[in-house]
C-alpha cells in the first residue's frame, strides 16, 4: 500500500510538471506567434524577454525538481552548471530585449508604466542572482565571510523574487497598448491563466529548497 501511495505520488507530480510545461509552452508560442505577425523593432523585446523569462528561468527552476525525470540522473555539480547556464542565459536575453524598448524605441516612456517598472526591478534582482549564484558556488571557499547556507539562502532568495517580479511584468505585458491593439481579450484571459498556473508550480522547488535553507539557518 505504501509503494503504491508513493507511486500515486509521484504521477501526479509528474503530470503537474509537465502541465505546468504545458502552460508556460502555450505562453511561449502565444507571444512569439503574434511577435512575428506584428512584426516591428519592438516585438524583439517580446520575443527575448518571453524567451528568457519561459522556457529558459523556468526549466532553470524546475531542474531541481526532486521527481523531474530528466534531471534525476545528472550529478548535483552538473545540475548546479545547467542551472548557471540557463539563468544566465535567460538573463542576457531579458537584458537585451529591455534594452530594446528603454533605448531604442520608447526613449524612456516604458520605464512609467507597471509592466516596465517591474521588468526593471526584475531585471536587476536577476543580475544580482547571478552574482550571488557565483557566491553560493564557492561558498566553500567564502566560508570566513558566512556560512555557505546563507550565500545558497540569498541566491536563492533574489533569483525568485527576480523570477517571480518577472512574471508579473509579463501579466502586466498582456494588457499593453500593443497586446490589446493585437490579441482579444478572451485570449489575453487564456494567457494570464496559463502563466500563473505555469508559474506557481514551476516556483515549487524553489519554495522548498528556501524552506529547507531556512530551517537550517536557524538551528544554529
Amino acid at each position: 500500500m505504501a509503494n503504491f501511495g508513493s507511486l500515486a505520488k509521484n504521477s501526479v507530480r509528474f503530470l503537474l510538471n509537465y502541465l505546468a510545461r504545458s502552460c508556460l509552452s502555450g505562453v511561449v508560442i502565444y507571444c512569439c506567434w503574434i511577435s512575428v505577425m506584428a512584426y516591428s523593432w519592438f516585438t524583439w523585446h517580446v520575443i527575448l524577454c518571453t524567451l528568457g523569462m519561459i522556457p529558459l528561468m523556468s526549466e532553470a527552476l524546475l531542474l531541481f525538481a526532486s521527481d523531474e525525470l530528466w534531471s534525476k540522473q545528472l550529478t548535483r555539480t552538473r545540475k548546479y552548471f545547467i542551472h548557471g547556464f540557463l539563468m544566465t542565459l535567460g538573463t542576457v536575453l531579458v537584458t537585451a530585449g529591455c534594452i530594446d524598448t528603454f533605448y531604442f524605441i520608447t526613449e524612456g516612456y516604458h520605464l512609467y508604466t507597471a509592466h516596465g517598472i517591474t521588468g526593471l526591478v526584475a531585471m536587476v534582482l536577476m543580475i544580482v542572482s547571478l552574482v550571488l549564484g557565483a557566491m553560493a558556488n564557492y561558498s566553500n571557499d567564502l566560508r570566513k565571510y558566512a556560512r555557505p547556507v546563507t550565500f545558497k539562502f540569498n541566491h536563492n532568495f533574489v533569483g525568485l523574487m527576480g523570477y517571480i517580479i518577472g512574471i508579473v511584468s509579463l501579466c502586466f505585458s498582456f494588457y499593453t497598448n500593443w497586446f490589446c491593439f493585437f490579441t482579444s481579450y478572451e485570449s489575453r484571459i487564456v494567457a494570464l491563466v496559463a502563466t500563473g498556473l505555469g508559474t506557481l508550480w514551476t516556483m515549487n522547488p524553489a519554495l522548498v529548497s528556501g524552506f529547507n535553507q531556512i530551517k537550517t539557518l536557524l538551528q544554529n
